[in-house]
């Protein structure tokens, strides 16, 4: 640290860019530099100069002007292969004529050459050409005279002290799956599946289930895409420590090895940790504990038996300013399966392997105890997921039952009546209940969004539909005669995310969130299961506002005593629109900053005796709500701490024209307008 200092100054004199001084080889050296890029860009007439300047009331400071020249730019006007006698690979390269990476017409760029290597040597592996690789490609580029048009010949040269390339084809796959398992010298057993040998000390594993992910075959060529294929579907399952892939040429024959080893049949997974309640700055420790079965019964399924408890710390409904203790429990037992549970033969199956497909079923019981209310839900479920080449992960579940249990206090009871007058019936979502539905999760995440310090993205479209089984009329009137309460829905939601690095240690980070949910039939009595309103407000949200008490649209509940805004109730909303643009900088060693705008709210399709909180098209924009302000996060590389304060802009719940609210920022929390302290872990996205 001592020689840190001496080298590179106190931590203050480190910040910022160092002291730039003039050198004049530099200069040069960014002269031939400039040159080369331009002449790699296709001006290869380009001239590069620099002039020197003096500036600076002492003349010491220097400034350097570049000049270029660029000339006229080449274009490529003709794309040819040459592969001497080889006409198998000539072939291969004319079929894939349409993806040569060089543009006939276009300026000639040494990235589309580079590219164009890459893409043949791609090609030819997955062809056969398993000792090929692109140092046998060359390019020579001819200028037609007095012309600016470019020929780019494509030369395939051929390997030393042989005529042509060899194509290998695959004699034999030998499949070991249990590498660095010992047994007392035991020789291992060899069982034949679908022309794969199979080399095990003990059969754990169904080979029928194994062989659909699979794609290197006896008899086929050489593939470099469907040996990554099968290494990746086979680390998918989650039974393997590694998966290698060996291939061996001795003896004049090609042989595909693939070795496995066995992760450990039972995971026990632990979990302490703490959420800081933001309202009243209070922890709350909560305790995750997982025991994973890997191939309970030899079919490669994963069975999983997890549990939470947590605890909270609650404001009492009947006296805000009192503190109580909410728990929730959570037990949860599922069985997952590596392949579609449909029926369909092998053949089809070993086509969906492709798709890593998954089949989970589950059954939980959740438990709720607040000091107004205990909710106990038990649930049950049945779906698929699946992802396809370019990385779309679907996550369809047919069936998603849950049955509600509730019990309130009489002073919550009170309260749920007095919203009743509002028309929210928040009641109902507390009677014993039947939901059932079924949905549909697409998410793509493009670049490793969140995983990486380059440029990415990521989308989720979300589809539900609830109580469809209750337009069946024998369904029907089976609910009719029930105590239960049965609601019927639609929800659909998009949230898109983007990442945009500028300058060495700054980040942009934009969201946009935008969704409806609709209750239908006369089931539903125009109310949905409160677990699928949308809510708006808090560390993920609107960070100006509380969590869950923005909105809807520009309605609030006013204190009839104080005739301030009343924010003790959430406010759930049918219709959400959310938007976040934050910037991102680190600012010295694992202390990194922001700076935040959030924009947006919840809407009904109705008012339902709320003025104001139905949505509109004429108006809904002057009813977005905004709020700006700043944070800081501790990264310590495995966990990120956050702290966000912010400020409300424009609040739509004011009378028109006292929307804005910077004039009444403070550092208490009068009227509503102090600052709003948000902790979380991780970024909110």
């Amino acid at each position: 640290k001592l020689n840190k200092k001496i080298e590179e100054g106190n931590l203050l004199m480190r910040w910022g860019e160092p002291l730039a001084v003039y050198d004049t080889n530099a200069t040069e050296q960014t002269q031939n530099q400039i040159q080369l890029f331009y002449e790699s860009k296709g001006y290869f007439d380009a001239e590069v100069d620099y002039q020197l300047k003096l500036a600076g009331l002492q003349k010491k400071r220097i400034i350097v002007n570049y000049l270029v020249e660029e000339g006229t730019p080449h274009i490529i006007d003709t794309v040819f292969f040459n592969t001497g006698n080889d006409t198998t690979i000539y072939n291969l390269l004319e079929k894939s004529r349409d993806e040569v990476k060089l543009s006939q017409n276009s300026t000639y760029d040494q990235n589309e050459l580079r590219a164009e290597r890459e893409r043949i040597e791609i090609l030819l592996k997955n062809n056969g050409y398993y000792a090929f690789n692109r140092q046998f490609i060359e390019f020579n580029v001819y200028q037609s005279a007095d012309t600016n048009l470019l020929s780019v010949e494509v030369i395939i040269n051929k390997p030393a002290k042989q005529p042509f390339h060899k194509q290998y084809k695959i004699n034999e796959v030998n499949f070991t799956t249990d590498v660095n398992s010992q047994l007392g010298g035991r020789k291992r057993q060899l069982e034949k599946f679908n022309n794969i040998n199979y080399y095990y000390y003990k059969s754990s594993y169904r080979k029928k289930i194994l062989d659909q992910r699979v794609f290197i075959r006896p008899g086929a060529l050489y593939s470099l895409d469907e040996t990554f294929t099968t290494q990746r579907q086979l680390a998918n399952l989650d039974m393997f420590r590694f998966v290698n892939i060996k291939y061996d040429t001795a003896g004049g024959e090609f042989i595909a090895n693939v070795f496995t080893s066995p992760l450990d049949k039972y995971q026990v997974s632990n979990e302490v940790g703490v959420n800081v309640n933001v309202t009243f700055g209070l922890p709350g420790p909560f305790y995750n504990v997982s025991l994973k079965n890997r191939n309970p019964f030899g079919g490669i399924e994963i069975l999983e038996l997890s549990g939470r408890v947590g605890f909270d710390a609650v404001a009492n409904l009947s006296d805000q300013t009192q503190v109580t203790t909410a728990t929730e429990a959570r037990l949860n037992l599922s069985l997952t399966f590596p392949h579609f549970l449909l029926p369909y033969g092998s053949a089809i199956k070993t086509k969906f392997g492709l798709l890593n497909p998954k089949t989970r079923t589950g059954i939980g019981y959740s438990f709720t105890d607040r000091p107004e209310f205990t909710r106990s839900n038990f649930n049950g479920s049945f779906g698929y997921s699946w992802q396809n080449k370019k990385d779309w992960f679907y996550d369809f579940t047919f069936a998603d039952i849950n049955l509600i249990e509730s019990e309130i206090t009489k002073d919550f009871n009170e309260a749920l009546k007095n919203q009743s007058r509002f028309g929210q019936q928040l009641s109902r979502t507390f009677l014993p209940s039947f939901v059932s539905s079924g949905y549909l999760s697409v998410t793509k995440s493009f670049n490793e969004y969140g995983l990486g310090a380059n440029k990415a993205s990521f989308i989720k479209f979300y589809g539900e539909a609830g109580g469809n089984l209750l337009n069946i009329d024998a369904v029907a009137e089976v609910a009719d005669e029930s105590d239960l309460a049965n609601f019927q829905f639609l929800k659909m939601a998009v949230d898109f995310r983007h990442y945009l690095p500028y300058g060495k240690e700054s980040t942009l980070a934009f969201r946009i969130n935008v969704g409806a949910a609709r209750p239908y039939g006369r089931f539903a009595e125009g109310i949905l299961p409160y677990e699928k309103y949308f809510f708006a407000g808090g560390s993920n949200s609107i960070r100006a506002w509380a969590p869950r008490r923005l909105g809807p649209g520009s309605y609030v509940a006013v204190d009839s005593a104080s005739g301030n805004f009343d924010y003790r109730f959430e406010q759930p909303g049918e219709i959400i629109l959310e938007a976040s643009v934050e910037a991102r900088r680190n600012l010295v060693g694992f202390l990194d900053g922001a700076v935040f705008i959030d924009a947006g709210n919840v809407w009904n399709f109705e008012d339902r005796g709320k003025p104001g909180s139905e949505f509109s098209f004429s108006r809904f924009h002057k009813e977005i709500a905004v709020g700006t302000g700043f944070g800081i996060r501790i990264d310590f590389s495995f966990l990120l701490l956050r702290f966000d304060v912010a400020f409300k802009v424009y609040d739509p719940a004011r009378d028109q024209g006292e929307r804005w609210t910077v004039d009444e920022w403070n550092l208490g929390n009068k009227r509503n307008y102090g600052p709003a302290l948000n902790i979380g872990i991780g970024y909110p996205f």
